[in-house]
């Protein structure tokens, strides 16, 4: 096709084969959003803000942080690694410059493979079918787009690939114990669940970035965080034998697929600057599942990511999930060292990039958590054991002693350490 293909107007937007609205671009390049009736009658609101109340009329963004998109189809969209992806694709389909690719036209090239449920018609191409994928392939490919040495990537990686979030490069795929991996796009068989395989960045990750992640997880969920199911994947890449963290996704159940928004998407806040304390995510918190449980769930979360040093803790890296009557807050993820903006936080701590004890108390007591100083002992006492976690899955203890000099640095790691000293 040419550069005169023409560009995506006007987008049905369904969930479980159910329309759910239509998005439009009007003369002027604006995007207006507006429920089916039918999903006015019997659906649910998309979004827990009021903006996105369920009645009929068209209506705008609230703001204009994502090109006039509304948040919450903002987040089917991938970035980073999926978006580098997504302009190769189209820019051999369709000769489309980057800055010429429309949202309406990623959300129709995305079609039913975006995280969460929402699908989109019609698509942008045919839906492209692609053999079961092979992690060793994925993952030479994924290097190789990094590189921006792959003229002709192979369809399988634009289909597996495209559709998380995150900068990293990462596949989406079907797994089940002792049995070759799936296609997470195709109805997927009983004794098989949906996975999302992390693959390192070629210049920013160690080689053992893999059990890095896995040795965070497993001391998130020692410090109380909840945590989905994890494992270690394996493939050879340019003849060596590397292990990949793979996390379960929370958006599957088997063939069924969960809605979710986004902090970021709930607010139309971008995940591309700091715009947020840890004071106003609580509270947003709480609005949204209007649970003083998953306010507590969120407060540990905060903790766990100061004292553990993973300071990349945007507005992206927080999500809901609507399970079918209320909103809850998502399982925690992309949990892992991190230096963050300016080596802070990227969501303050009552306004501390670099957090103390104080600060963290200081978001406790706004947000009514009455058991604040046991979570910040139970998070310290399993953060304190970095060196185990990275030990027991293998981290080269070069890059294991690294980070621990960095968490033990931190100021609110090294002042509770001082009162148990």
């Amino acid at each position: 096709m040419t550069g005169k293909a023409k560009h995506t107007l006007k987008l049905k937007v369904l969930m479980a084969g159910e329309a759910v609205g239509t998005l439009a671009q009007d003369e002027r390049g604006q995007l207006w959003f507006e429920y089916d009736a039918a999903w006015v009658s019997s659906g649910f609101a998309l979004s827990p803000m009021p903006s996105f109340a369920l009645k009929l009329g068209a209506f705008k963004a609230t703001r204009h942080t994502f090109g006039g998109l509304h948040g919450v189809f903002n987040d089917a969209l991938p970035d980073g690694w999926g978006l580098l992806l997504m302009d190769r694709a189209l820019k051999q389909a369709r000769n489309w410059a980057p800055h010429d690719i429309t949202p309406l036209d990623r959300l129709a090239y995305m079609g039913n493979r975006a995280m969460g449920a929402l699908e989109f018609r019609p698509l942008l191409a045919a839906d492209q079918r692609v053999d079961a994928p092979r992690l060793d392939s994925l993952a030479e490919q994924s290097m190789l787009a990094q590189e921006g040495d792959a003229a002709e990537l192979l369809a399988a990686l634009y289909v597996h690939g495209g559709s998380p979030g995150g900068a990293r490069p990462k596949v989406t795929v079907a797994a089940a114990e002792s049995a070759p991996l799936l296609s997470g796009f195709e109805t997927i068989p009983d004794h098989y669940d949906h996975w999302m395989v992390k693959f390192r960045s070629n210049t920013a990750d160690p080689v053992c970035m893999g059990r890095v992640e896995m040795a965070y997880a497993q001391m998130a969920a020692a410090a109380g965080v909840d945590m989905p199911p994890s494992r270690l994947m394996s493939a050879k890449v340019r003849g060596v034998q590397e292990d990949f963290f793979a996390v379960k996704r929370f958006d599957r159940i088997k063939n069924k697929k969960l809605h979710v928004i986004s902090l970021g998407g709930m607010l139309d806040a971008s995940h591309r600057e700091p715009c947020l304390d840890y004071t106003e995510l609580l509270k947003a918190v709480h609005f949204a599942t209007k649970n003083i449980q998953d306010v507590e769930r969120a407060f540990r979360l905060m903790v766990f990511n100061v004292l553990a040093h993973n300071k990349d803790d945007h507005v992206k890296n927080f999500a809901f999930l609507f399970n079918g009557k209320h909103w809850q807050l998502a399982p925690a993820f992309d949990l892992t060292f991190s230096g963050g903006v300016g080596n802070q936080h990227t969501t303050a701590v009552a306004g501390q990039g670099n957090p103390t004890l104080s600060a963290i108390k200081q978001v406790a007591k706004g947000a009514g958590i009455k058991q604040a100083d046991l979570v910040i002992d139970h998070v310290f006492a399993a953060v304190s054991q970095w060196p185990r976690f990275a030990s027991e899955q293998g981290v080269t203890s070069d890059v294991a002693n690294v980070y621990a000099q960095a968490i033990q640095a931190g100021p609110c790691f090294a002042e509770l350490d001082g009162q148990r000293r």
